[in-house]
């Protein structure tokens, strides 16, 4: 064998033109395989980040009447759960939110993870320096400043020594920095991370829109602010442990039972891909990983059957020796397995370029990522074992795809007599005169033709994502995303500072109109609430079917400006605008406007203009096209609409689309801002003229705006509008 391997060598060293093709060809296909992989195995098959997966799973709280509908839990049912059930040897409460991290002279927003004091124990691992949280700091109210920060953070400061002890800004108060997490440590997810860590008794100053609607303070126990996780005791199985569960959830629901009236409680394993009230499921991951795998694989196949022919045809200058090799008495089971040898090589050498093509290209998807989210993106660093041995794999794989057929053509037994009797003609006789002269050839051709087809439909369709019709016109219209409470702002300080940014901005030189709103058309975030008809409340046991009845429906909703529609070019086909007061008082007249598409839902044989409707209330069923993620308003300081509060419809505008996959026409709700506020906001600029090539000079003339209202309001983004299809990561 290691005589065999040597003559490869040898052989493949004297004709470097044809190894070097062969190896481009294979580095091309095996590498393509091997960053798939990689990706796909960091997604799906890589074992989590901390110690003993299968022994951790999430609680989730579902409504035993409406088993689809699930909820998160308040901190006091947290403490109920950890220290009264059976099930688990320990249980940690947590969520995610988004804050403004200050560095030098401005804000960048990021993930923060809010956790309690024991979250690092429970998933087994140790801060990499300084230390994990303390008891006292995770008791709601305390607002001890202290934070824990993930080894990118640190490494982004190039491992400074003193970093813990140092100070963090988060929205605009300092942190104490006391604790450094191990390098690859996730917490929960894959790949993504949250950068700093929070014990929760700040949660209550730190949490804002990225929060669901509930407002409530940790400690009350009609929250659901929270995620918990448990680690199930040893030889427990999942059905005991589930039994336990429920019968925890009976007795808390007997002892509150109002705050846990109609509430179970069931596990799943941790979710690798999200961080959600309600269990969740891989399936689409899981397909979008089967896809890329078998495009990949094609990739390989194309490459190997390359490769076959390039071996067929340098086969024709070999079958001298090859017949030499038989009449000195080589064996036909020699011959083939020293081609085989041959067309390894060619794959080991292949897979190396390829691991490194594979590597860079990981690294490149990596950077490309970072800028589309606020999240560290943990990347498994450098070869992991698991990509090693799926290369080595590929390369087995390719060797038989291109090698095996060509050795057993070449060695056939009657080699001898056919070069006796056709010398300098082709070597492979063809046994089957009706097959085409070169099947090769052929398939190669008909797999490349599938790929260059698919490659041009995926190019057509990312084209036609990049020109979507959204219905808006948003020609010379920049997007500028703030938000004050990343700087510490209260949402009093917030509304006065957004006024004053909108008049300065309404009265740069050029500007046509300027507005404000909460949600951005191919945003990140949508906020989802369930409409109907007002007056109209059905039962709990009761089960509309259509509007007349009580059917609610899940519309998009957006709080605007006053100039929100002018700005975006979105008219208002029937009825009017909101005013200057309506935008400006969370007490205002309770007014909305509708697009057509849910006008239709609502009343569809009649005028929508004028009607009246409301938010339902908790027990209300939605409509079953639009999902059941909306969340009805709740009363509180930033002038949310109270519930079983009507609102009067005064504009119907038309249908747009604020999503690439919308599997039915959208459904619009607008409210004056005020009367919808977030911190998290997007000021619409639409300049009157705009030559080409002074997008920039805009741009610095919308910062200098922002800059002369207030230096340190965070700001998060600023760009033309088509410069926000571009970067949204949904398209």
């Amino acid at each position: 064998m290691l005589a065999d391997l040597k003559f490869a060598v040898r052989v493949l060293a004297k004709s470097p033109g044809f190894t070097a093709a062969a190896i481009l060809v294979l580095a091309l296909g095996i590498g393509a395989n091997s960053a798939v992989f990689n990706l796909v195995n960091a997604l799906l098959f890589a074992p989590p980040s901390y110690l003993r997966p299968a022994e951790v799973v999430q609680v989730f709280s579902r409504d035993k009447k409406n088993p689809k509908t699930f909820r998160g839990f308040s901190y006091p049912t947290y403490r109920d759960i950890r220290e009264k059930n059976s099930a688990f040897t320990d249980t940690v409460a947590f969520n995610l939110a988004l804050v403004g991290l200050g560095e030098k002279d401005h804000t960048r927003r990021a993930f923060t993870a809010l956790v309690s004091s024991n979250y690092f124990s429970l998933l087994g691992i140790a801060t990499a320096r300084g230390r994990a949280f303390l008891p006292e700091e995770e008791t709601p109210g305390r607002n001890l400043p202290v934070a824990i920060v993930s080894h990118t953070y640190w490494k982004k400061r190039n491992f400074d020594p003193d970093l813990v002890g140092s100070s963090i800004v988060i929205n605009g108060r300092a942190f104490t920095i006391v604790g450094i997490m191990p390098e690859g440590f996730t917490g929960t997810m894959s790949l993504f991370s949250a950068e700093v860590w929070l014990p929760l008794g700040v949660y209550d100053q730190v949490a804002n829109d990225f929060s669901e609607d509930n407002k409530t303070s940790l400690r009350d126990r009609v929250g659901t602010q929270l995620l918990i996780l448990g680690r199930l005791k040893p030889g427990l199985t999942a059905t005991t442990a589930t039994t336990q569960l429920q019968t925890l959830a009976a007795n808390l629901e007997q002892a509150y039972p109002v705050e846990q009236k109609d509430q179970t409680f069931v596990m799943t394993p941790v979710p690798r891909l999200s961080s959600s009230t309600a269990p969740s499921e891989n399936d689409d991951m899981s397909m979008l990983g089967g896809l890329l795998l078998g495009m990949s694989a094609v990739v390989l196949l194309v490459a190997c059957l390359n490769l076959a022919n390039m071996l067929l045809a340098r086969g024709t200058a070999r079958h001298k020796e090859i017949a030499i090799r038989l009449a000195l008495g080589g064996s036909r089971g020699r011959i083939i397995r020293q081609l085989l040898i041959e067309g390894f090589v060619l794959s080991l050498f292949g897979g190396a370029a390829g691991l490194i093509l594979a590597l860079w290209s990981s690294d490149l998807l990596v950077a490309s990522l970072v800028t589309l989210m606020p999240a560290d993106l943990v990347f498994p660093a450098g070869t992991q074992p698991s990509v090693l041995v799926a290369t080595l794999g590929f390369c087995v794989l390719g060797t038989l795809i291109f090698a095996l057929g060509p050795a057993l053509k070449l060695s056939r037994g009657d080699v001898l007599t056919h070069l006796k009797e056709h010398a300098g003609e082709d070597a492979v006789r063809r046994p089957w005169k009706f097959l085409p002269r070169h099947p090769l050839v052929v398939a190669q051709v008909a797999l490349s033709l599938a790929l260059l087809t698919a490659a041009v439909l995926f190019i057509r369709g990312a084209g036609k994502a990049a020109d979507v019709e959204t219905g808006l016109k948003t020609e010379r219209n920049f997007v500028l995303e703030v938000d004050a409470s990343l700087g510490g702002r209260d949402p009093q300080q917030a509304g006065e500072l957004y006024r004053l940014l909108g008049e300065k901005l309404a009265a740069l030189p050029g500007v046509e109109h300027a507005s404000i709103s909460t949600t951005v058309p191919f945003g990140m975030v949508t906020i989802s609430k369930r409409v109907q008809r007002a007056g109209v409340r059905p039962g709990p046991d009761e089960k509309p079917a259509t509007a007349a009845e009580g059917l609610a429906f899940n519309a998009n909703f957006n709080s605007v400006g006053a100039d929100y529609f002018q700005a975006v070019g979105l008219p208002v086909l029937r009825g009017r605008a909101f005013t200057a007061s309506e935008v400006a008082s969370p007490t205002g007249p309770g007014v909305a406007i509708i697009d057509e598409a849910l006008a239709k839902k609502l009343w569809p044989d009649g005028e929508a203009l004028g009607q009246r409707i409301q938010f339902t209330l908790p027990n209300a069923l939605a409509a079953k096209d639009g999902g059941s993620k909306g969340v009805s308003f709740s009363e509180d300081a930033n002038g949310d609409i109270k519930p079983g509060e009507t609102l009067e419809i005064i504009g119907i505008t038309p249908t747009t689309r604020t999503a690439l996959f919308q599997q039915s026409p959208g459904t619009a709700l607008f409210l004056p801002f005020a009367r919808g506020f977030r911190s998290n906001v997007f000021f619409h600029v639409k300049f009157a003229t705009l030559p080409r090539g002074q997008e920039t000079a805009a741009t610095d003339l919308i910062r200098r705006a922002v800059r002369d209202i207030d230096t340190t309001l965070p700001i998060l983004s600023l760009r033309t509008f088509a410069q926000h299809l571009d970067a949204n990561i949904s398209l």
